[in-house]
Parts: structure tokens; C-alpha cells; sequence
């Protein structure tokens, strides 16, 4: 396994700095052409639409729908909690070095984002 460096929170990001506030500006813009996009269920790979949509709305503007999803019911549910305990052996088995390298590179990804 790597070696890690000691646990340290991330650092604060200045935006009075064009280049942070720019990046953040556009971070901003690129999230907000996504709002109102429709998200089916996902369970054991399988893509679901129920039609039984929840809109999730801005907390501070109501009136603007971030996202629609479509509501699992309890059967559903059931199976996608089945479904990942069916894939619990295999990741079980998976290397600790191996489980470590998809945290850091999803770790990654979500610094550059």
C-alpha cells in the first residue's frame, strides 16, 4: 500500500484571487445549466424510471428545481439493497492497496471539480 500523508483538512481557497473566483464562477454556471435534469433510479445496473417524480428544489429559491427523481418504492428498494449486498464478497475481496487507489483517485477528481 502507498504511503499516505497524515490526515489535514483542506485548505480554504481565497477567492479575492481572480483565478479562484473565476474557476468557482464557472463551476457555478456549469452546475446551474444542469438543473431541472431528470435522474432515473439506478439498482444493480439497471436504469429505472418509476414516474413517480420528486422535484428537488433550492433551498434558497423555491422556485428553482435543481433536480427530478424519480422516487423508489419499497420493493425497489429492497432490491437495491440486495443487490449491493450480493457485491459485498467481491469487494470484500478486494485489496485494501486497491480500495485505498479509488479513494484517493475519486479524492482526485474532486479537487480538480
Amino acid at each position: 500500500m502507498q504511503n499516505l500523508p497524515a490526515f489535514r483538512n483542506e485548505p480554504y481557497t481565497d477567492f479575492s484571487a481572480p483565478a479562484n473566483r473565476r474557476a468557482m464562477e464557472e463551476a457555478l454556471a456549469k452546475v446551474g445549466a444542469q438543473f431541472g435534469q431528470e435522474y432515473e433510479l439506478l439498482i444493480g445496473g439497471e436504469r429505472l424510471k418509476t414516474g413517480d417524480l420528486l422535484r428537488s428544489l433550492n433551498p434558497s429559491n423555491p422556485s428553482e428545481i435543481v433536480g427530478v427523481h424519480h422516487r423508489a418504492t419499497a420493493e425497489l428498494a429492497r432490491r437495491a439493497v440486495e443487490s449491493a449486498y450480493s457485491y459485498f464478497p467481491e469487494w470484500s475481496a478486494t485489496p485494501a492497496a486497491e480500495r485505498v487507489e479509488l479513494l484517493l483517485r475519486a479524492a482526485a477528481i474532486i479537487r480538480r471539480r
